[in-house]
């Protein structure tokens, strides 16, 4: 046996100390409003600063398609085979990282309360995507809007992937404070 290991059994009486009355009670509650507290700013600051940024973006490009209208008659098959393809990779990528929020979600980063929120804040843009396709269906040849449903797209997909590295970040920041150490 060791010199530590000898004061402290020596010593025993005095590490046997109870924590004053209500000590768990004080420090569960302290936990559970420092948890509250942590999680949702983040977050709902986050979306709102995304959604002020994606109607920004519309809006730029609306107000520059009619204050000049042009339409190339050329290429019309071209652009909308191109826009179908943006379409499909952009959609497919959009899904994937939502079925890899609601995956983080059932691991414990996020809450699923926070992916329906997601959710409901992608699907509003979507109605600002809505107002597009009619001018598209208007306008097929008119790049500016199909430059506008391209830009709506990475927008969206942007969104989606800054959540999700916000989320991997919160992970890791738990992983590093919350390591366990043999005493």
């Amino acid at each position: 046996m060791d010199i530590l290991d000898k004061k402290i059994i020596e010593r025993r009486h005095e590490f046997e100390e109870e924590p004053n009355e209500g000590h768990f009670d004080r420090f569960g509650e302290k936990l559970r409003m420092q948890k509250a507290k942590s999680k949702a700013p983040m977050i709902s600051a986050f979306l709102k600063v995304a959604a002020v940024l994606i109607i920004v973006l519309l809006s730029a490009n609306l107000v520059a398609y009619f204050t000049n209208p042009k339409s190339d008659p050329k290429g019309g098959l071209v652009i909308k085979s191109d826009l179908k393809e943006a379409s499909f990779y952009y959609t497919s990528k959009i899904n994937t990282g939502i079925r890899d929020l609601e995956k983080m979600a059932g691991e414990g980063i996020g809450s699923p309360k926070e992916i329906v929120q997601i959710k409901h804040e992608l699907s509003e843009m979507d109605s600002l995507f809505v107002n597009l396709q009619q001018e598209y269906r208007a306008n097929p040849n008119d790049e500016r809007i199909i430059n506008a449903m391209i830009e709506y797209y990475q927008t969206k997909l942007d969104i989606v992937n800054t959540i999700k590295t916000d989320l991997e970040n919160v992970k890791n920041l738990k992983s590093k404070k919350h390591e366990n150490h043999e005493i």
